[in-house]
């Protein structure tokens, strides 16, 4: 099997971590926040597929960054909840942002690469 892009296997881990903090929310929260949750963790991974495989790139990564953006205020949201602790949601927090980096280093050499083509 080949290796995965850095991006997606990242975000799979983190999915997975996620997914496993949303089974222990309180059932109040558990089917609202928690299935919201679920529901853009499978829309950022079907995205980041779609982009590793799509010559438009970009507009697929600037998609998957906004749905992650939503993401990082559904952990904020569920840690003032106390639905999360706060040192779930600091690590949590801590890999949202490194994927997002992750991304827009994404974004920038595709960018890049095709302003050379252009050349």
């Amino acid at each position: 099997m080949a290796q995965e892009l850095k991006v997606i296997a990242d975000f799979y881990d983190f999915m997975l971590w996620l997914i496993h903090h949303t089974e222990k929310f309180p059932r109040h929260h558990r089917y609202s926040l928690g299935t919201s949750m679920e529901s853009h963790l499978q829309t950022i991974l079907a995205l980041l597929l779609r982009a590793k495989y799509s010559r438009e790139k970009v507009k697929i990564l600037d998609e998957a960054n906004i749905e992650l953006e939503v993401l990082r205020f559904q952990l904020r949201l569920a840690k003032d909840l106390k639905a999360l602790s706060v040192k779930s949601h600091g690590y949590g927090t801590k890999l949202a942002l490194s994927i997002g980096s992750q991304i827009g280093g994404w974004q920038k050499k595709k960018v890049i690469d095709d302003r050379q083509r252009e050349k």
